[in-house]
């Protein structure tokens, strides 16, 4: 079973509050060991520690800036989930947990299927994902709006390196490809900026509107120089209207 949600510390914080405070939707009672890909800060890992002190917490990462002052029961590692072999024994793992990994893998569905090797019978896996291209339900974004245009870029710069955005909607497909059962999806709504009149939306907006412009120009650069060859002076000038 996997719970694969749509929706950066402040895109966790923007989550957590977009899923009322919640860190999981896997129906979990008392998991013995737990996996983290990806962990970032760690911080979805030391509140799980905290939740299941019984449970082994393993977080994985390829960077290591995880505080050192964590539960006796969180271990983090230096590790590639792309790897082929994840050095450990088959069906190790009572639930395995993934957080806005787009852009990390080649191919996400790899991840997949080797977690559920590294799962036990009736284990768990969820993935929790943004969709890098926003979207509207009401007509009103044109198509020509400075941030979906930047969206594109991205999408089309992460295509060429070899490590895609666009997976969110990919994922429940994936899972069930993979041979996960009774695959369910929840989609969350996470408005760009404040403009919603309904109160939790507009909180979201607002966290989500600062950690995109906090990222902005830094992933602007890097990608987009990188794999579509522009020039500093070009990127610095979309940069304004984006913002």
């Amino acid at each position: 079973m996997v719970v694969p949600i749509t929706g950066i510390t402040q895109e966790y914080e923007t989550l957590k509050a977009a899923f009322l405070n919640r860190n999981y939707f896997a129906p979990l009672s008392n998991p013995k060991r737990i996996l983290d890909i990806g962990t970032g800060t760690g911080q979805w890992a030391i509140e799980i520690g905290d939740e299941f002190p019984n449970a082994e917490v393993q977080a994985t990462d390829l960077s290591p800036i995880q505080p050192s002052s964590v539960p006796e029961n969180v271990h983090f590692f230096i590790d590639d989930a792309s790897e082929e072999d994840w050095t450990l024994p088959p069906e190790h793992f009572d639930y395995i947990h993934t957080r806005i990994l787009l852009g990390c893998f080649a191919d996400f569905r790899d991840v997949i299927r080797r977690g559920l090797h590294y799962l036990q019978p009736g284990g768990f896996m969820e993935s929790q994902e943004i969709m890098s291209t926003p979207c509207c339900n009401d007509g009103t974004m044109p198509l020509d709006w400075p941030f979906l245009e930047w969206s594109r870029f991205g999408n089309e710069a992460a295509e060429k390196a070899g490590r895609p955005l666009e997976v969110a909607h990919e994922l429940k497909n994936w899972y069930e490809e993979a041979g996960f059962v009774d695959v369910q999806e929840a989609v969350f709504k996470l408005p760009v900026n404040s403009w919603p009149n309904d109160q939790h939306l507009k909180f979201l907006g607002g966290k989500w509107e600062q950690n995109l412009l906090a990222g902005l120009s830094g992933f602007s650069m890097a990608l987009f120089s990188r794999e579509l060859g522009w020039s500093k002076n070009e990127i610095e000038v979309i940069i304004p209207g984006i913002r």
